[in-house]
């Protein structure tokens, strides 16, 4: 059985291969994993939740089946949540692992399934690689769910309510609240719903949702909050002449921001108004870790503010892992996932929105204003990227190249470093760059590329779609 785990679990169309026969051995192997980790000496539990999806509540259900005939205990959440409700409830409980039924960004007709450690963050590179191998190894195990519930293997819980708490600890509601701030919040038809306007009401500061109500279709597009899926919050932004506006993806542990003009800042520049605020604001310290594809502003305000930097492979899992190791202040991906220090080892959109609004009321500036100090003392960096789906072997053809023939120059540039921490970034002499890396489940090379101009980014973007076309 070919299931793959990508760089945040697992994600099928449904019905095509996202099915609950391949639900179901997936969560098998999960069970076999964990309790040959186990060793056997302990009963174990763990915590189920899902997002919005189509059928995604009925997925959980046949995951719970499957742990119920393992003699592995259950706790469902009792509504769809944001993926870090269940990592925060796995903490508190001290449960074995979280398993979360999302697709997070992905469009509608995908399904998927997050694993989440005992720590509460994603799943190592070597729980993934023993879940894989067991998948379709051994007979499914199975009990039904009304039966699980009746022998109290299986119990329904709220998450919530932990989750809230553990937001509420970590942002300055407060300030907020007593700010005249005027926001606009996207749920994307995900678990963030209302949250972020609940968190916030009873002050002086207006938020405003938009769609706040479950939908498995997202309104007609992936739940992805990227500029060109975020359209409507930029508008009702200016319409509604308010400060700021915040999106979330389906399963709320991505962020995307707007600036009152409407413009579209990018996840990189978000990480570097959240580390400014951070070092500024709480007197933080600590390493700032960002993954490969992420902008070369980080580097520039870190090692100005005599901070460490680490890059690591894209996927969070690698910024968690150093979080757990060391004093990690912040860490962030281009993608929107962003986490900081004495949280958990996790991203968490709700709580980089609340954070970008915290930062606001407290510098009493817009959110444009406070990246536009930043781009005058470290840069104004312009950032790229385009997903080009060629056949395999084709993938296979351009790796070969960029491995054995790399170019000297990249759009006229004499190249001085090459990166191969995950695909192959060429890094100029002026520090523009041009990453190429490929799908981990899709025949697909992702080409991005940073310059200090957007004329230069877009002729790197344009040498990088040549050289894959010409491989």
């Amino acid at each position: 059985m070919n299931i793959v785990f990508g760089t945040e679990g697992w994600r099928a169309v449904i019905a095509e291969h996202f099915t609950f026969d391949n639900v179901r051995a997936v969560a098998q192997a999960i069970a076999e994993h964990y309790q040959e980790a186990a060793g056997g000496q302990a009963r174990l539990t763990m915590a189920v939740g899902y997002d919005t999806r189509f059928l995604s509540d009925r997925f959980a259900r046949a995951v719970c089946e499957v742990f119920a005939a393992n003699g592995i205990q259950s706790v469902v959440s009792d509504r769809a949540i944001p993926t870090c409700a269940v990592s925060r409830y796995v903490v508190a409980h001290h449960l074995a692992c979280g398993i979360v039924i999302t697709a997070s960004h992905n469009p509608a007709i995908y399904n998927g399934i997050k694993v989440k450690e005992a720590f509460g963050g994603s799943a190592t590179t070597d729980t993934v690689a023993s879940i894989e191998r067991r998948v379709g190894h051994h007979p499914i195990k199975r009990l039904p769910f009304e039966q699980a519930v009746e022998q109290r293997v299986v119990r329904t819980a709220e998450f919530l309510p932990l989750f809230l708490k553990g937001i509420r600890d970590a942002v300055d509601l407060k300030v907020i609240r007593q700010s005249r701030l005027k926001a606009v919040a996207d749920a994307m038809h995900g678990t963030a719903g209302r949250l972020i306007e609940q968190l916030l009401a009873g002050g002086r500061c207006r938020v405003e949702t938009i769609h706040a109500e479950a939908d498995p279709l997202f309104g007609g597009h992936a739940p992805e909050p990227i500029a060109i899926h975020l359209q409507e919050l930029a508008k009702t932004v200016r319409r509604r002449r308010a400060q700021v506006g915040v999106a979330n993806d389906g399963d709320a542990d991505r962020i995307g921001v707007i600036a009152a003009n409407g413009l579209f800042l990018n996840p990189g520049q978000i990480l570097c108004i959240l580390l400014e605020h951070l070092i500024h604001s709480r007197k933080w310290q600590g390493t700032v870790v960002k993954t490969v594809s992420n902008t070369s502003m980080i580097d520039r305000m870190a090692h100005a503010l005599g901070l460490p930097v680490r890059e690591v492979p894209v996927g969070f899992k690698h910024i968690a892992k150093l979080m757990l190791e060391g004093e990690v202040l912040i860490g962030g991906e281009e993608s929107g996932g962003i986490g900081i220090r004495g949280y958990l080892p996790e991203r968490d959109g709700i709580l980089m929105a609340l954070l970008v609004m915290e930062a606001m009321a407290a510098q009493g500036r817009g959110v444009l204003e406070i990246l536009k100090r930043l781009e005058r003392r470290y840069g104004r960096w312009s950032y790229t990227r385009r997903d080009l789906a060629v056949p395999h072997e084709q993938v296979n053809r351009v790796f070969e190249r960029l491995t054995a023939n790399p170019p000297s120059r990249i759009a006229g540039v004499p190249v001085r470093e090459r990166n191969t921490l995950d695909g192959v970034k060429l890094i100029d002499r002026q520090d523009n760059w041009l990453l190429f890396r490929r799908s981990g489940t899709e025949p697909i090379v992702r080409v991005y590329a940073e310059s200090l101009t957007v004329a230069h980014a877009n002729r790197l973007l344009e040498f990088g779609v040549q050289l894959v076309n010409t491989s």
